[in-house]
C-alpha cells in the first residue's frame, strides 16, 4: 500500500507545484483567433471547422488536468450518466446508440474509469475479505459426508498405489497397466487435493484418514500446494503452460495476487468474450447492430464493477456483513440486466426475462472463461 500511497502523494505534490508555477506563467495560453490547426479564423471559443478550443493552455498545471481527465474522463457528463448507469440504463444505453452522446460519458471511458476505481480502491483498502465460515450455514451432516469421503478417497488412492508398485513389480510387466494406474492415481491425488481445499475454505479441518480424533489443522493453501507439489493432474493441451500452472500453484497467494493484477490489466477482455453471447440474445434482429451490443456491455459491465466495489467498501468498513455483500453481488446484477434489457431494446417484459436468464447463465461462462485466461497469464 505504501506505493500507492507515496503516487498519491507525488501527484497532490506535482499538482501544487503546478499550482504555483501556473501564477508565475500567467500569460501561457492565450486566446488564439486564426486556428493554428487548420488555420481557419476562429470566432467564439471553438473553431467551428477542426473543434480546437480557441485558448491553448502552456503550463504545467494544464498537464496535470490532461493526466487526470485522461484517467478518470470525469466532468459534468460522469454526474449525468452515473445515476442514468444506475438506475435508467436502459434508457442510457438507446440514447447513446440513438446519438444522444454529447450528454453522456462514452460507454468505454466510463469502463476504463470504473476499473481505475476498482484498482485504487483494492489497492487501497485491501480486495474482498472472503471467509467461506461465515459467510455459508454448514450442514454437520454434509460435513461428516464430505470427511468420510474424503478418508474413502485416500484409502481408495492408497490401494491404487500398491497395485501400482505391484504392477512395476512384476517379473514380466503387463503392457500399459502401470501407465494406466499412474493416471487413475494422477485423477485421484488431484481430487482429493480439491475436496481438501474445499473443506480448508469453509474452515472445516479435514479429517486425517491415519488418526481421525487427532487432525491436524490445516490451511486451504497448503492443501493446494502440497496437492500440486505432487502429482497434480494439470492439462491445457500446452505441456509449456502445464509446467508453469503446477509451478505457481505450488504458491497459491502468489498465483492469486498475479490474477488480480493481470484482471485489472486484461479486464477490457471482458468486453470481446461477452459481445457473441450478447448477440446471440438478438441473432435475427435487423436493426439491432454490434456496435449496440458493444455499448450495452460496456454500461453494463461498468455497472457490475462500481456495485462489487459498492459492496466490498461497505463490507470493509463493517457497515454490512460479507454474507450480505454477497447477496448484494448476486441479486442487483440479474435487475440491473432485465431493466437494461428492456429499456435498451424495447422488449417486453416476458421477453426481457427470458434474456435476463439466459444472459445471466452467459455471464457465469464468461467470468469462467475471463479466470481462465487471467490465471494462465498470472502464471505465465
Amino acid at each position: 500500500m505504501s506505493s500507492e500511497i507515496d503516487a498519491a502523494g507525488t501527484l497532490a505534490a506535482g499538482g501544487l507545484v503546478a499550482a504555483a508555477l501556473d501564477k508565475q506563467d500567467a500569460k501561457a495560453g492565450e486566446v488564439q483567433t486564426i486556428c493554428p490547426n487548420c488555420e481557419t479564423a476562429i470566432i467564439g471559443h471553438y473553431c467551428h471547422e477542426c473543434g480546437q478550443s480557441a485558448h491553448l493552455p502552456r503550463s504545467i498545471g494544464h498537464i496535470f488536468h490532461d493526466i487526470i481527465h485522461g484517467v478518470l474522463h470525469f466532468d459534468s457528463k460522469g454526474w449525468r450518466t452515473l445515476p442514468m448507469l444506475a438506475l435508467r440504463p436502459g434508457t442510457l444505453t438507446r440514447d447513446y446508440v440513438e446519438g444522444k452522446r454529447a450528454r453522456y460519458v462514452a460507454p468505454f471511458s466510463m469502463f476504463l474509469f470504473t476499473v481505475f476505481v476498482m484498482y485504487f480502491t483494492f489497492a487501497m483498502v485491501g480486495g474482498p475479505n472472503v471467509n467461506f465460515a461465515d459467510a455459508v450455514q454448514l450442514d454437520p451432516k454434509s460435513v461428516e459426508a464430505a470427511q468420510q469421503e474424503l478418508v474413502s478417497e485416500t484409502e481408495r488412492l492408497k490401494a491404487l498405489e500398491a497395485k501400482l508398485a505391484a504392477a512395476r513389480a512384476k517379473p514380466e510387466p503387463v503392457p500399459g497397466e502401470a501407465a494406466e494406474l499412474k493416471g487413475q492415481i494422477n485423477e485421484l491425488r488431484t481430487e482429493i487435493g480439491i475436496m481438501k481445499a474445499t473443506l480448508g475454505t469453509m474452515g472445516v479441518v479435514p479429517r486425517d484418514p491415519e488418526n481421525p480424533d487427532a487432525p491436524q489443522p490445516p490451511d486451504w493453501r497448503e492443501a493446494l500446494a502440497k496437492a500440486a507439489d505432487t502429482d497434480m493432474k494439470v492439462d491445457t493441451g500446452n505441456p509449456g503452460l502445464n509446467a508453469k500452472l503446477r509451478k505457481a500453484l505450488k504458491n497459491p497467494e502468489l498465483l492469486f495476487y498475479k490474477m488480480q493484477q493481470s484482471a485489472y490489466k486484461f479486464s477490457f477482455l471482458l468486453v470481446p468474450l461477452s459481445l457473441p453471447f450478447v448477440w446471440l440474445l438478438f441473432p435475427f434482429r435487423r436493426n439491432t447492430h454490434l456496435y449496440d451490443h458493444a455499448v450495452f456491455t460496456l454500461y453494463s459491465l461498468s455497472f457490475m464493477s462500481l456495485l462489487f466495489v459498492f459492496a466490498v467498501l461497505l463490507a470493509r468498513i463493517g457497515l454490512i456483513s460479507f454474507p450480505n455483500a454477497m447477496a448484494i453481488s448476486m441479486f442487483v446484477p440479474p435487475i440491473h440486466i432485465f431493466v437494461q434489457l428492456k429499456g435498451a431494446y424495447g422488449l417486453s417484459v416476458g421477453g426481457a426475462l427470458a434474456r435476463t436468464l439466459l444472459l445471466s447463465i452467459f455471464a457465469i461462462v464468461v467470468l469462467v472463461l475471463f479466470m481462465l485466461v487471467v490465471m494462465a497469464l498470472g502464471a505465465a
